[in-house]
């Protein structure tokens, strides 16, 4: 009888362990709200532009779920990178979208090449 007690609690213990680990980044995704929140009423910053930044997150996490699409971008190798933000701004073809993936996906010394020719 001890021992079903044992297997019942290790039962349970590893359940909520994996309920905990597939909803991490749900987690860490409300987290960061709350931070964003108490930073926005510590600068006290409009009700407006309060909910401008909570609808962008709301959008990010919405389409994104938690990745982070600059860290995806920043691991792949610079052609890479190029190729993946090409194609993307073919895709989207919204200019602000594409100038953003831009950016972010190249480095510095890349970008000041580009400007100067």
């Amino acid at each position: 009888m001890f021992v079903g007690v044992i297997i019942t609690a290790l039962t349970i213990a590893n359940i909520q362990s994996l309920v905990t680990s597939v909803d991490a980044p749900r987690l860490n995704y409300q987290r960061k709200m709350e931070m964003i929140k108490k930073y926005m009423r510590y600068r006290n910053l409009p009700k407006g532009l309060q909910d401008r930044v909570l609808a962008f997150y709301d959008y990010q996490w919405a389409k994104l779920k938690g990745a982070d699409e600059q860290e995806f971008l920043m691991e792949l190798p610079q052609t890479l990178q190029q190729q993946v933000t090409n194609f993307m701004c073919r895709v989207s073809g919204h200019l602000n979208e594409c100038v953003t993936l831009v950016t972010r996906s190249m480095n510095l010394t890349f970008l000041l090449q580009l400007f100067r020719t």
